[in-house]
């Protein structure tokens, strides 16, 4: 018996009537946006010494049992994509509707969407936006959008899926070392390039009607031009969505402090480690907190139905900042500047001009973040005198 017969039965399972409209998400909406900034690596140490340092987390260890193999290399196969598979709005809303879940990315000027629907046939898209390599990554199981660059010490690589699971997230392997990559941790856990990082790009996960309104030039990745019909295109994990349940293989440890499918966004710094639930989040519209001793913000942006995370550090100054009163940017309450959610750069004020670093914030269900990362908190507003 293959080994892809143990997660074709999974998939049977869970599967729905082969419906073509979008899938729901779970829990909540077109969850968080997922964005990042390559930063000089520091120690643990380095970071608590020093607030002008920028975070970067612990590289993972990997422990034995934690890899389970759940399918042969490239059963899913990854898309190695060119223009064109791409084509623009006009001919994208012929085969995509407005409440379709994207993963969208804006680089150097040039927009691409990529519907999630053809992404959890494939999960890895290997592609070029804005002159540079990335790889958009997709995991059903852990609900986790995740866009990479390609290029690791100066070398260009490309991905597959390798067929194995870290905690019920997916692995990749680059082809040109063999080396296995963890998506969420962006680090590779085994091979020639183990504990090396990937430098994690800014992206979106929403629908299509809220990414091609922001970014009207944008061009989608196409089901006709990969010889399919968008209509015919079935999410097979619609039912798991639904179904509360955790993964393929369950958890090693089952933490209930909240429900098993609950949407996070994680955080990890240092060797502290933090989950905020995606709830909170869009109730709360923005958080100034502190981890791994680093001041973070995080803010909710409801044009895009999505969250994004930064130092709240400009040189050595904390600053500290407030919604506005439209929802649509925040304001710093040292110097008044106007700042944009999306980019997290200041558009008006004393600091015009300025930007502030993004971390890395993946979109996560409860149970592989906390299955990772058994240590976790959770950020709860009452402990912060925050309302209710």
């Amino acid at each position: 018996m293959r080994l892809i017969s143990r997660f074709a039965i999974f998939l049977l399972f869970f599967a729905v009537a082969c419906s073509p409209q979008a899938a729901s998400p779970p829990q909540e909406p077109s969850p968080t946006s997922q964005s990042a900034v390559s930063v000089t690596p520091a120690s643990s140490e380095e970071l608590a010494e020093s607030e002008s340092a920028l975070p970067t987390a612990q590289n993972y260890r990997l422990r034995p049992g934690e890899l389970v193999i759940a399918a042969n290399p490239d059963d899913i196969p990854a898309i190695f994509a060119n223009d064109s598979l791409f084509v623009d709005v006009s001919a994208g809303n012929a085969e995509w509707v407005d409440e379709e879940e994207v993963i969208g990315v804006w680089l150097n000027g040039e927009a691409r969407a990529y519907p999630i629907r053809l992404l959890s046939l494939h999960e890895i898209v290997n592609d070029n936006v804005g002159g540079q390599p990335i790889a958009v990554t997709w995991c059903p199981l852990c609900y986790s959008a995740l866009v990479f660059s390609r290029v690791v010490e100066g070398r260009e690589l490309s991905f597959g899926v390798s067929g194995f699971l870290f905690h019920n997230n997916l692995v990749m392997y680059d082809h040109q070392t063999d080396s296995l990559w963890s998506q969420v941790l962006a680090q590779a856990i085994k091979g020639a390039y183990n504990r090396e990082s990937l430098d994690v790009l800014g992206a979106t996960q929403t629908s299509w009607l809220a990414w091609k309104t922001e970014h009207p030039d944008t061009l989608v990745l196409s089901a006709s031009q990969m010889g399919k019909q968008a209509d015919e295109v079935v999410d097979p994990y619609v039912g798991y969505y639904t179904s509360g349940a955790a993964g393929l293989g369950g958890q090693a440890e089952r933490d209930e402090r909240l429900p098993t499918q609950a949407l996070v966004v994680g955080i990890k710094i240092g060797r502290e480690e933090r989950a905020y639930t995606f709830a909170d989040l869009r109730k709360l519209a923005l958080i100034n907190d502190e981890l791994g001793g680093i001041p973070i913000l995080l803010v909710y942006n409801p044009k895009l139905n999505s969250v994004a995370a930064y130092a709240r550090l400009l040189d050595e100054q904390r600053l500290t900042f407030e919604i506005s009163q439209e929802g649509r940017s925040f304001v710093d309450s040292d110097t008044a500047s106007i700042w944009n959610i999306e980019l997290g750069e200041a558009i008006s004020g004393p600091l015009a001009g300025e930007g502030l670093s993004r971390l890395t914030a993946p979109i996560v269900f409860w149970f592989a973040w906390s299955d990772i990362y058994p240590d976790t908190d959770i950020y709860e507003s009452t402990i912060l005198g925050e309302e209710e």
